[in-house]
């Protein structure tokens, strides 16, 4: 391969591995505190897709992920009772200040969290009096869709440069479905975690799996397409 191939190959495994980090990062920052504790873990997981029955929606965000976005244990407690007490209309005006200050921002139209808007009486009590029943099946479709398709549109990608590799044909065919194997048990199991937390290590195993795929074929294509030597590698 001429340089200038090698150097537009490198400098895209080099975008997309950064790209992939980042998306690591805000997996982490996203979820690691579904279940109130700082750290990844299998509760988070569970927390997320299968939710906690018998536990308000409201009361398991502001407990968990969304307590960072309201520090005041007063006002957390004020939303975390009016939510248990029905919230009902005419006890509304006692927490709308602490929503104006500290939820409009992202739970509006346009916002990060534009899918449960808080700009209407009748959202809001609809949405402080559910149950934590973990991501809905429209999200979980949503987030299936797009993941699927573009972490396989990277994979395919990176999977025709280290076509090119010249290392042994079987460990090659292996190696280049792996990733397509651990992004489908991945995304599969986030499904059945919502049906029963007792898949949320496979949550846990496929994105494990689906990141380790990624760093073998980043790292043998670059090393083998900057060494000079044509002998077949790992034969």
């Amino acid at each position: 391969m001429p340089t200038s191939g090698k150097l537009l190959c490198t400098f895209f495994l080099i975008c997309m591995g950064m790209g992939y980090v980042f998306s690591q990062l805000n997996v982490f920052f996203t979820y690691n505190r579904a279940d109130g504790k700082a750290g990844l873990s299998l509760q988070d997981i569970i927390v997320t897709f299968y939710g906690q029955p018998g536990v308000l929606l409201i009361e398991s965000k502001l407990k968990g992920a969304m307590r960072e976005h309201l520090d005041n244990e007063n006002d957390r407690n004020s939303l975390i009772n009016w939510a248990k007490g029905g919230a009902r209309k005419e006890k509304f005006s006692e927490i709308k200040g602490i929503i104006i200050k500290n939820c409009l921002r992202c739970h509006t139209a346009g916002g990060e969290s534009a899918f449960a808007p808080f700009d209407k009486l009748s959202t809001v009590s609809d949405i402080f009096t559910r149950i934590n029943y973990g991501v809905s099946v429209s999200r979980l479709i949503t987030l299936s869709h797009i993941h699927m398709i573009s972490i396989g549109v990277i994979f395919t990608l990176s999977g025709v440069i280290f076509l090119f590799t010249p290392i042994n044909e079987k460990l090659k065919t292996a190696l280049l479905i792996f990733p397509f194997g651990s992004l489908m048990l991945d995304i599969f199991s986030w499904w059945l975690t919502k049906l029963t937390p007792v898949f949320a290590i496979t949550v846990l195993i496929g994105g494990v799996c689906t990141v380790v795929s990624f760093i073998i074929q980043f790292v043998i294509s670059l090393l083998t397409m900057w060494t000079s030597s044509r002998k077949s590698l790992l034969t």
